[in-house]
């Protein structure tokens, strides 16, 4: 078993930043240890360890938080939880994503596990507040995520994994978003002047090509043996002020996806609609199902909607995911970190 074991509190910081390369692109991600090995397993599985008694009622919150839908075609889970055996703690040690839940007044195997190894400068610090968060990246192996959840007795522990609920989720949220960014971005991408002529550029990777182009509109797919096809489209036109709404991104969505995606179309049913942000912009975000009578498929789409006020422009970044055969969750959110690279030439 390993002797030792640090725990700090990490702030997580996405920085975008340009390689060595004008072709080359490295979004952040925390520092790697040339000494330790990689973690694995899946991206969306996390395991839990927890003490019988505490995981009896804490269970159903982290259920209910981390593994909320997402509607694509269907309800997709974001991630996946399974409780860990104590007693196999050391297979863990490479795994990705991990919680601990430790009662400090306990002294079941888990808890008293994490009591010996945290020091005593934590444990004050959850004696003082009567609980504690401690999010910890490649404790044990490189592109590792660990969150402890740390209450002075069971009752404040369990309280506060139902408070916290939200931002557990984030947490795990975030290290997927930022591991998908990290896994596309290991490619090339398209220089600067592969959008020549266009008012805006993207750290587009070489995997998307020219699909189809308009004055105003432009499409780019990837296409992969296995792999969800992945649309990335921008349309953009020229406006005196900021009239973007509800309204106008479900017409102009239901409109752009007719005439250059061939009679793709949406129900009301099957969307949501909601206020957003996409780097600096403040935007509406137009999410669901489209489909296809015509060819009788479908698929999963997010749309964003943006004003630039020194352009007197608006903006829709579309996203659109087929893949009959798989989750869409992966692409769209590798998709949506494509468009955060959104940047307009001024």
């Amino acid at each position: 078993m390993k002797s030792k074991f640090f725990v700090v509190l990490i702030s997580i910081v996405m920085i975008l930043g340009c390689s060595k390369s004008e072709s080359e692109y490295e979004p952040s991600s925390e520092k790697t240890n040339i000494r330790k090995p990689m973690s694995w397993g899946h991206k969306q599985t996390i395991y839990i360890f927890a003490d019988d008694n505490v995981w009896k009622y804490a269970e159903t919150p982290l259920r209910e938080s981390l593994e909320r839908f997402w509607f694509t075609v269907r309800n997709e889970s974001f991630f996946e939880i399974k409780r860990a055996k104590f007693e196999a703690i050391e297979q863990f040690y490479k795994f990705n994503n991990l919680i601990f839940l430790c009662d400090l007044e306990s002294n079941e195997e888990v808890s008293k596990y994490i009591k010996e190894k945290i020091g005593e400068k934590i444990v004050d610090e959850v004696k003082a507040n009567s609980i504690g968060m401690y999010p910890v990246n490649n404790l044990w192996a490189n592109d590792q995520f660990i969150l402890f959840l740390i209450g002075d007795n069971e009752r404040n522990l369990l309280s506060f994994n139902i408070l916290q609920a939200n931002k557990t989720f984030e947490l795990f949220r975030d290290k997927l978003y930022q591991r998908i960014a990290a896994k596309i971005y290991k490619m090339k991408i398209h220089t600067d002047n592969f959008f020549s002529g266009l008012s805006w550029k993207l750290k587009l990777p070489k995997n998307y090509v020219l699909y189809k182009k308009d004055k105003d509109f432009i499409s780019f797919l990837a296409r992969q043996r296995k792999k969800a096809d992945r649309f990335i489209s921008v349309y953009s036109e020229k406006m005196d002020k900021d009239n973007i709404g509800k309204e106008w991104l479900k017409e102009r969505r239901a409109k752009l996806a007719w005439k250059y995606f061939d009679e793709d179309e949406f129900y009301q049913s099957d969307i949501r609609i909601e206020r957003g942000k996409l780097n600096e912009h403040k935007c509406w975000k137009l999410s669901g199902r489209w489909q296809n009578k015509k060819y009788a498929v479908g698929g999963a789409f997010q749309s964003f909607a943006f004003y630039n006020e020194k352009t007197k422009s608006a903006f829709l970044i579309d996203n659109s995911v087929y893949y009959p055969e798989g989750d869409k969750i992966p692409s769209l959110i590798e998709l949506e970190m494509i468009s955060r690279t959104f940047e307009i030439i001024e």
